[in-house]
């Protein structure tokens, strides 16, 4: 998709960090962009910040977890707009901590949210898109959708998971016109470490921790920088979004020992 003017954009988790710098950027690009998040104030400020400098934006209380929500919002979205052309299931958060001290309300909080929520702002939207010819999806993963280690199992699984149901999806938009691309990005200055904020009633009761990412987000790239390498990515249909090649020695190293594994078969 090489030019965003006017088209219209949803981004979920925009109230702060990543959604906000993507919102932020696309709108700069001419789109027109609804701002969503599961907190109403935070997702009308930012819409508010897009207006004051000339851009256009509106905003939607979404959780993504709840059932119904996705659909509630693209009827909202048509009324509004007729279309939508770009989706940016961005909305996740974090639980961290060694697995086998989790509790079954840390998983059910973070697997829906980090994987269900994208699953279901893409079914969504996706066949809106199908029709149309044309459009994009941005699915928000992790370099931890690659790259797992200890205390952040949880995380990390459900960003892989992302990163397989992404990979899936984009083969089977291909043929209708749709792109796909899957970010995945490094430490960013987010709200992320302060998850549990969010944390609902019915997921109450967890051990996870977050302490532990605190000191690398505080030396994180700033959301803006990332909203801007989403915008060139979108209008490049990068199948890959990625925010920082100090990672890419890691993916290297990882994928070297699951070669290893074949050759390990070969000497047999």
């Amino acid at each position: 998709m090489e030019d965003l003017r006017d088209r219209v954009a949803v981004v979920t988790g925009a109230g702060s960090g990543i959604g906000r710098g993507i919102a932020r950027a696309l709108a700069k690009a001419g789109a027109r962009v609804v701002v969503t998040d599961v907190e109403e104030g935070a997702a009308a400020a930012t819409a508010a910040a897009i207006r004051e400098t000339g851009g256009s934006a509106s905003s939607h209380r979404v959780d993504v977890a709840e059932a119904g929500a996705f659909e509630r919002l693209r009827d909202a979205v048509l009324r509004e707009h007729r279309a939508v052309h770009v989706v940016c299931n961005n909305a996740g958060i974090y639980t961290g901590g060694p697995l086998l001290d989790m509790a079954e309300s840390d998983w059910d909080w973070s697997l829906s949210v980090n994987l269900r929520g994208v699953v279901r702002g893409s079914q969504t939207f996706a066949p809106l898109l199908v029709q149309q010819g044309e459009g994009h999806i941005v699915n928000t993963a992790s370099v931890g959708g690659f790259l797992s280690g200890g205390g952040m199992g949880i995380y990390c699984t459900t960003k892989f998971a992302v990163v397989g149901f992404s990979e899936a999806l984009r083969d089977e938009l291909a043929p209708s016109g749709v792109g796909l691309s899957i970010l995945c990005p490094g430490p960013i200055k987010t709200r992320l470490a302060e998850s549990d904020r969010l944390r609902p009633a019915e997921h109450a009761g967890g051990k996870a921790t977050s302490a532990p990412l605190f000191g690398m987000i505080a030396e994180g790239m700033e959301p803006d920088e990332v909203g801007e390498i989403v915008r060139r990515g979108i209008e490049r249909a990068e199948p890959y979004i990625f925010t920082h090649d100090v990672f890419r020695g890691l993916f290297e190293e990882r994928f070297a020992r699951v070669l290893a594994g074949f050759d390990a078969l070969a000497r047999e």
